[in-house]
């Protein structure tokens, strides 16, 4: 079948296909299956090659039990999202869409040595202007997409993926609303991802591009600041997220990190406005003012002041003040002063509550910043400045360079940049022969809601080595209990053969279909498999690889291998 086809009579019925999980070596269209990518809420991600051999990546949903109508139609859109985007530099490229059997596929650029904006910031943090000019070009992106008349609908730091060339590039059109199209959404229901989600988006009112332009606001904020516009955190409840993103006012940028320009602060608080008539008209006006950030020139955005902060307070409260007003004034011409003693009180709370979220604001200008020296930013340069240290084998001083970074971000309530740091401090307890301590900040992470996946994932990895290495298989189940690993993908294989269901010969044999970052964990993950089956020359020899395999040298896990190479040699 031509992988162009999209035509549902077409297709055989699923049960006449048998309706096969797609896997390794699986044919769909002309195409055929050679690695697992990830999951989605609705779809799952494959590399693939087509006829002539290329690789490509393929985005699959397949019909069956429990897939609802609505669901296929927010594919179809995916995918007809994505055929009239795919001309644009910094949107995901699609080849083609198609249909085989029960099986809906999108085929795309392969994005094996691709990663997320998240990742990229987590991993090496990057300096302002490199941001604002990822989120420029980002901006245009979603330009492109308004003028054809799409909206993308969940902006978000995952959707932006940067290539092996270091070009952002904008995915993921899963939920995107087509204007010309009649909505599959119902009224009322959310859409997005709460954290990114505009303020009409919170409301599960329809939304325009104006939504896209708030969302990609606050992707900026926490790429630059490392915190979210709101006093809330990644594992915050939905329900506070809404009611925060509502309802509250951003928090100043330059609060969190003061080399901030103060033109970038307004072109933030511009796109952050509640109201979507006062945020940019479009995604190239925002991108504009961007690129006069860059260049040095002044932004058509008014820059921030308090006597303009104080103003928009009491506008967003003003029905409130009214109201408290105007009781005070009926309650006081009836000559009721108890009552009106205790509506006054009432009301001086009323106020007081509106103004408490935002003295911060006040207190920092007045003061000029003093006190907030213990910001996040502040935490990142620890943690560059310990893996500079980590790089060169100094692990204590590494070490005491992470403690700081996670206390600081504790501090601030940044509990996500604190599991990053504690992450890395585990491994310099390691290499300091300090393994309860190390386990000790395992376990913190992985009883840290606000960790991201990423760094959840490899923590419970390597907290499960810890145990295994001590003989401990009682705590290595308990480790288990503490994160749901993930479904598929490497950790998950190496995570199987430390549990048994793989040889470390299994483990080692899918190292080759690995994204580089996972495979040395693989060889450790194979070798600790081959010691605790009584292999030592063949658990030798993973070890061997992932030392020589490791660039650079000093790599993780590259210096825990030598260690363990060096005990196995003893």
């Amino acid at each position: 079948m031509s992988s162009s086809t999209d035509t549902a009579s077409a297709a055989p019925a699923p049960e006449e296909s048998g309706g096969k999980y797609p896997g390794k070596g699986f044919h769909i269209g002309e195409y055929v299956i050679t690695d697992f990518l990830g999951h989605g809420s609705m779809a799952s991600v494959f590399l693939a090659a087509d006829g002539t051999g290329h690789e490509v990546a393929l985005k699959i949903f397949q019909e069956g039990p429990g897939v609802s109508a609505t669901m296929l139609e927010r594919f179809r859109r995916e995918a007809e999202a994505s055929k009239k985007l795919r001309r644009h530099p910094n949107i995901m490229p699609i080849y083609t869409t198609g249909r085989d059997g029960p099986y809906h596929y999108i085929v795309m650029e392969s994005v094996r040595n691709s990663r997320t904006l998240e990742a990229a910031l987590e991993s090496t943090p990057m300096s302002l202007m490199r941001v604002v000019e990822i989120i420029i070009r980002i901006a245009r992106a979603l330009q492109y997409a308004h003028t054809h008349n799409i909206v993308h609908r969940d902006v978000k730091p995952t959707n932006i993926m940067i290539d092996e060339f270091e070009e952002p590039l904008l995915s993921d059109f899963r939920v995107a609303e087509l204007m010309d199209w009649p909505s599959c959404t119902l009224t009322g229901a959310l859409t997005g991802t709460p954290l990114y989600m505009s303020p009409e988006q919170a409301r599960g009112e329809r939304v325009g591009p104006a939504s896209d332009i708030y969302s990609l606001g606050v992707v900026l904020y926490e790429a630059v600041t490392g915190v979210l516009p709101y006093a809330i955190q990644h594992g915050s409840p939905v329900k506070e997220v809404l009611e925060a993103v509502k309802n509250e006012l951003p928090r100043r940028p330059r609060l969190f990190r003061k080399e901030i320009p103060p033109d970038l602060e307004a072109v933030l608080f511009k796109a952050l406005e509640k109201e979507p008539r006062d945020r940019y008209v479009d995604a190239e006006a925002f991108a504009g003012d961007l690129e006069r950030v860059r260049a040095g020139r002044p932004v058509s955005a008014h820059r921030f002041s308090i006597l303009a902060y104080l103003r928009h307070l009491t506008r967003r409260y003003r029905r409130a003040i009214l109201a408290g007003a105007a009781m005070l004034a009926v309650l006081s011409g009836a000559g009721l002063l108890f009552r009106q003693r205790l509506l006054r009180i009432r009301f001086e709370e009323l106020w007081r509550r509106a103004q408490l979220k935002n003295a911060l604001y006040m207190l920092a200008e007045a003061e000029n910043g003093a006190g907030f020296e213990r910001e996040t930013p502040r935490a990142w340069n620890d943690i560059r400045l310990a893996r500079k240290a980590m790089i060169g084998g100094a692990w204590g001083t590494a070490r005491d360079g992470f403690r700081a970074a996670a206390d600081i971000s504790r501090s601030v309530g940044d509990t996500r940049t604190s599991a990053i740091a504690e992450l890395d401090q585990a491994r310099c307890e390691i290499m300091l022969n300090n393994r309860q301590g190390a386990q000790a900040l395992y376990h913190r992470i992985l009883t840290n809601p606000d960790a991201s996946p990423a760094v959840a994932n490899m923590a419970q990895l390597e907290y499960i080595e810890m145990a295994l290495l001590e003989g401990n298989r009682e705590r290595a189940l308990e480790v288990l209990m503490l994160h749901t690993p993930p479904p598929e993908g490497p950790i998950r294989i190496s995570m199987k053969g430390l549990a048994g269901d793989l040889s470390s010969r299994d483990v080692a044999n899918a190292v080759e279909n690995m994204q580089h970052p996972f495979r040395n964990d693989a060889y450790v993950a194979a070798a600790i498999r081959a010691y605790l089956d009584g292999e030592g020359r063949l658990a030798a020899g993973y070890l061997k690889r992932a030392i020589q395999a490791s660039s650079p040298p000093s790599e993780w896990p590259a210096p825990f291998a030598r260690l363990l190479y060096a005990d196995l040699g003893r």
